[in-house]
């Protein structure tokens, strides 16, 4: 009887250590999981910035071209 006492004891003191383990592990996911959010967002941000830049790029480019060029800035514009 005295074994199955010590069992039982070692095996509560092991179930403590997994539920914190258990928690631990959950509260590091969330905050992975957070961090991957962040992350997105700001790749989205600065992907939606990197259009803008090459549309307003693409307007005084054609802008200069045809106002150096005339009517035939169509062709550099594409480049651009």
């Amino acid at each position: 009887m005295g074994n199955e006492i010590a069992k039982r004891i070692e095996l509560e003191k092991r179930e403590k250590m997994l539920h914190e383990r258990l928690t631990n592990d959950t509260r590091r996911l969330q905050s992975a999981r957070s961090h991957l959010k962040m992350c997105e967002e700001a790749l989205e941000h600065t992907l939606m910035e990197l259009h803008e830049v090459k549309e307003q790029k693409k307007a005084i480019t054609g802008l200069l071209e045809s106002m150096w060029n005339g009517g035939k800035a169509e062709g550099s514009l594409k480049k651009a």
